[in-house]
């Protein structure tokens, strides 16, 4: 069995979960080796933060660790899903007065295909949909991934890697799974509100200040750019090669950036 559902082996949840129901959860996704992760503290942090503004009381940090070490192996790299369920009860989209949330962890193998994208880069698309911004839970990993699932869609039919995602005024906010930084100039600049606060992107602006800027940077500015990257908590630090017309070199910030990801993360 891979999964735990509140420290006891299950593989799956009742039928009645109103994560199941409505998408009413909060989640991690994690990456270990050696059963290491290195940014732990961070993901615990955000998890915390999440599970207050969907009004639930977050299991402590020790409760996750220790379902993480029953699930994983001795050796190797490997990815765990922490989710936090609002649990069964309430009337329809009205909640339980006293929520009694599950806490479900779910092992899962390390994504070959990083180490090759890490490398050699990727190819993305311009998704069709539109990514809100100052949506409700903005900053925070909850249950509602639709657009996500959707963006993902087309780039399965398209052949893509992934996919950037604009705001309604036509700024490149975020890829499907990762934040975006886009080389311009000597800054490395993010967009100001992205739908998900990327503990990968909060070590690297913590480590690099004077490169990490905020702006809103539109589609049509590719060309300005000289280095994209994409970088989440599980893939490191992945360079970008082609966004449709738009080509790109993988340049000496990203390599530098990488080797810094190596040295301290893995």
């Amino acid at each position: 069995m891979r999964s735990l559902v509140d420290g006891q082996r299950a593989a799956g949840l009742p039928a009645d979960d109103r994560g199941l129901l409505f998408g009413e959860t909060v989640f991690e996704t994690v990456a270990f080796r050696d059963r290491c992760a290195p940014l732990w503290d961070p993901h615990m942090e955000r998890l915390a933060r999440s599970a207050a503004w969907l009004g639930l009381e977050a299991p402590s940090a020790d409760a996750w660790r220790q379902d993480c070490q029953r699930l994983l192996p001795r050796h190797g790299r490997h990815v765990l899903r922490l989710t936090l369920s609002a649990g069964s009860g309430g009337s329809g989209y009205w909640p339980a007065e006293s929520p009694s949330p599950r806490r479900v962890v779910c092992l899962r193998e390390w994504p070959l295909r990083v180490e090759t994208q890490r490398a050699s880069g990727l190819r993305l698309r311009r998704s069709s949909y539109p990514m809100p911004v100052d949506a409700p839970g903005q900053g925070h990993k909850h249950g509602n991934r639709l657009l996500q699932v959707r963006a993902a869609r087309e780039c399965a039919d398209s052949g893509h890697d992934e996919a950037v995602l604009l705001d309604p005024q036509g700024h490149m906010v975020e890829t499907i799974s990762s934040n975006l930084l886009l080389l311009r100039g000597d800054r490395l600049l993010v967009h100001p509100a992205p739908a998900v606060a990327g503990v990968g992107l909060n070590w690297l602006r913590r480590l690099e200040p004077a490169l990490v800027q905020e702006e809103a940077v539109p589609y049509d500015a590719l060309g300005e750019c000289s280095e994209v990257l994409v970088i989440n908590s599980v893939a490191g630090i992945r360079p970008v090669v082609a966004i449709e017309q738009f080509r790109f070199s993988i340049g000496p910030i990203c390599r530098r950036l990488q080797s810094l990801w190596d040295s301290q993360l893995i």
